[in-house]
């Protein structure tokens, strides 16, 4: 669901202008700040560590993406078919795994709870831009 969001939300992405992007952008930050409440001290050490994190998660989601789009079933065999929905899985563990590093990072400079109120902000985010391009639509 999240690979399946982050591909909508990106095939959107690349067709608006930069200052849209960056609203979009902006938009998804002031969600988390509100959310999560940070102290300045823990915004001066979570915001590098997350953009860190959101930048390789949208790296996997690109590789995944790809896989989708560029290796399509009709023509191939099925051990073809079977490569590629294995390359997919991989990268989905890749991303558990990724998540459960930074999560420990996170825990380094915010609380747990904090970082709950991140995944929550998170999700947030993601419907109310769904909820954007179903009106859009």
């Amino acid at each position: 669901m999240v690979a399946l969001l982050l591909s909508v939300t990106c095939t959107f992405a690349q067709r608006r202008s930069e200052e849209e992007i960056k609203r979009i952008q902006d938009a998804k930050v002031a969600i988390i700040t509100n959310r999560l409440n940070l102290t300045q001290e823990q915004s001066a050490g979570f915001w590098p560590v997350y953009n860190e994190y959101a930048q390789k998660r949208r790296e996997i989601h690109r590789e995944q993406r790809k896989i989708m789009s560029d290796r399509k079933a009709d023509g191939k065999t099925d051990d073809q078919v079977l490569g590629n929905l294995k390359e997919v899985q991989a990268l989905r563990q890749e991303e558990l795994d990724l998540e459960k590093e930074y999560q420990n990072k996170f825990l380094k400079v915010i609380t747990a709870a904090q970082v709950i109120e991140l995944y929550k902000a998170e999700r947030t985010f993601n419907d109310m831009l769904l909820q954007r391009l179903k009106q859009k639509n």
